[in-house]
């Protein structure tokens, strides 16, 4: 089995994405019977990604690794990226990718022009500097290659702000950045041609218990600026679901997902 590499000088010193990754470590052994939202959105965009036998592909923000069997049919070299070592562990038990690396996406310990490809599904919406994040992407790219990334946008789980929003003023879902807020990022970054496309994920769940839940399996509970003490209360989830129930279809209660799928090409042969 392939070692996971930890490099500390790029592991992120920020206590929120220490937080997340830790988080994220937690879930590894269940993040995959919960991921339906990151299966459809790393699937579509997968598409988008260069079929060819032969390079290096970098996966940003791996996860558990459940990718790597496809991933490995668009390159000959795979190296594994992610700040969670407990995700980065379970992604080796598969020993798919060349190397497996604990790394910040905003230092990322790779030389200058060593990759092909970068491919990253729904990760970038955790770092705090997106420019960092595409800067990093651009330095390790080859002339000529291509990114695909994807990540989550404002709007996300809308319906499950607004019916916390009716109970209190407390920040109990994470505010994501605006589509032009990207843009604007990755237009700071030279030498690449960037294009934009945003994507609505709708997902349906019996209850609003259910929703909590798969957040909690996905280890995506975590929200930036929450205040210390949980939701316990039974009255209050019973509220929240009274209010939440407006938005109930045929399917169930749905939690939307606003996606924007970013793909990139850097100047040169």
């Amino acid at each position: 089995m392939s070692a996971v590499m930890q490099n500390p000088a790029k592991i992120s010193s920020e206590p929120f994405l220490n937080k997340v990754a830790k988080s994220f470590g937690a879930a590894s052994d269940s993040y995959i019977q919960g991921a339906r939202l990151q299966q459809q959105v790393a699937l579509d965009a997968l598409a988008l990604l260069p079929k060819q036998p032969y390079g290096h592909l970098l996966d940003l923000g791996c996860g558990p690794g459940w990718l790597h069997p496809r991933l490995i049919q668009h390159c000959q070299k795979l190296t594994a990226i992610d700040l969670s070592a407990g995700m980065l562990a379970r992604a080796a038990q598969a020993n798919i990718a060349s190397q497996y690396l604990q790394a910040d996406a905003q230092q990322l310990p790779l030389a200058d022009a060593s990759v092909d490809n970068v491919f990253s599904s729904l990760m970038l919406q955790w770092c705090k500097e997106p420019v960092a994040v595409f800067t990093e992407v651009a330095r390790v790219l080859k002339p000529g290659g291509t990114v695909v990334m994807t990540t989550l946008v404002d709007g996300t789980l809308g319906e499950l702000r607004q019916a916390f929003a009716a109970l209190d003023n407390r920040q109990h879902v994470n505010h994501f950045l605006p589509p032009d807020a990207l843009r604007q990022a990755a237009s700071k970054v030279s030498g690449m041609q960037w294009q934009f496309e945003q994507r609505r994920y709708p997902l349906y769940y019996p209850n609003v218990q259910a929703i909590a839940r798969e957040l909690k399996t996905l280890g995506a509970n975590q929200v930036a600026g929450r205040q210390a003490g949980g939701l316990t209360g039974k009255g209050y989830w019973q509220r929240l679901a009274e209010v939440y129930a407006q938005h109930r279809t045929v399917l169930g209660l749905p939690a939307s997902y606003q996606v924007v799928v970013i793909s990139g090409v850097k100047h040169g042969n």
